[in-house]
């Protein structure tokens, strides 16, 4: 069968290249730019020839800026934390890729993620990956089952020292190349020096929760719930005194803080839109865990839906929940799906 894989010229999508030649399948490489700046394609061009494989290059930026970086901008214009992986995952990685397959003539498409898909007859299942330390799931809770139907993950089985190990084995030219970063586009640059290249930074009030003007904000998209760094406020209140943000207010561009007590950043309610399921869940209330970010650890929940809506309540409760950014739903090794978090009801 022919593969059009997914080709960043880094080593997890060379080493999948090597692994799908390995298994038998005709790999064909397709590497996307998404910005107007002119692509490095030494390392790619360097392991499609040890390899012996064809690749394209193909402009997606008009579909990365409509789709993705646009929409991701006005978000934290309006003062939410977004997650531009997620939505680059559904419209790029799987979504623009699966039309180019389709294109070129190719059977199915793969990525260098690590996770695992299974599939059943009409079900689609997406897996933890064996390295659970790289498990990619969360970023591709938004990727439309129908999409997953046609994706190989050759790095499912593998953990990232063994990724490293068989390129250095098979002496692949990216063998010992660092990995990027988890916002690519900001090309090791500082986030905020990034993001202020886009949005006009609008000063405005940051407030205490007694209402309190303590200092001036250089602009809501530069902080996140539970940020304690770069207030510039000073001043300490008992053992644990330090300024955290709890709130923000894009209408009135206002942000809130405050200092020594942590409960108000703790939720035990939220609520997510935007829901995209994988497995369907049986009944409209149902019990799983559920990741708020990436690096969080997943949290015991019971999940009610209405008119497109999940209403996600905690056993426990979850610090910093934050609008814009996505909760996805587990049990055990498979990843529900998941969706865009809307808000939070305060305890």
């Amino acid at each position: 069968m022919k593969v059009l894989l997914g080709m960043s010229g880094g080593v997890d999508s060379s080493v999948a290249a090597y692994l799908l030649k390995k298994s038998g399948y005709d790999v064909v490489g397709l590497h996307f730019t998404i910005t107007d700046k002119k692509a490095n394609l030494q390392d790619l061009d360097s392991v499609c020839k040890k390899l012996d494989i064809p690749y394209h290059v193909v402009d997606f930026s008009q579909i990365f800026s409509q789709f993705v970086f646009d929409p991701f901008i006005k978000e934290y214009q309006s003062g939410k934390t977004p997650n531009i992986c997620v939505a680059c995952n559904k419209f790029i990685k799987f979504g623009a890729l699966l039309d180019m397959a389709d294109k070129l003539g190719c059977d199915l498409i793969a990525t260098g993620h690590y996770c695992k898909v299974k599939i059943d007859g009409d079900k689609v299942y997406l897996l933890k990956a064996k390295d659970q330390s790289k498990d990619q799931t969360y970023f591709l809770n938004n990727v439309p089952k129908e999409s997953l139907k046609r994706t190989l993950f050759p790095l499912a089985d593998y953990t990232k020292e063994q990724i490293r190990e068989i390129a250095k084995q098979m002496d692949i030219p990216t063998a010992e190349k660092k990995d990027s970063s988890d916002v690519c586009l900001a090309e090791g640059r500082k986030f905020s020096d990034f993001i202020n290249e886009h949005i006009t930074a609008t000063p405005g009030p940051i407030i205490t929760t007694n209402g309190e003007r303590v200092g001036t904000h250089k602009g809501l998209h530069l902080y996140t719930l539970g940020q304690r760094k770069g207030l510039d406020l000073g001043g300490k209140s008992g053992e644990d005194g330090r300024w955290f943000v709890v709130g923000k207010d894009g209408k009135t561009n206002t942000l809130y803080v405050s200092h020594g007590n942590q409960d108000l950043l703790h939720i035990n309610t939220f609520y997510v839109n935007e829901l995209n399921f994988i497995l369907e869940p049986p009944e409209n209330v149902f019990t799983c865990t559920v990741k708020t970010r990436y690096r969080t650890t997943e949290k015991d929940c019971t999940v009610s839906i209405e008119k497109g809506v999940a209403t996600v309540t905690l056993l426990e409760s979850e610090r910093a929940v934050t609008e814009g950014q996505y909760a996805v739903f587990y049990s055990g090794d498979y990843c529900l799906g998941g969706g865009k978090i809307m808000g939070v009801k305060k305890n």
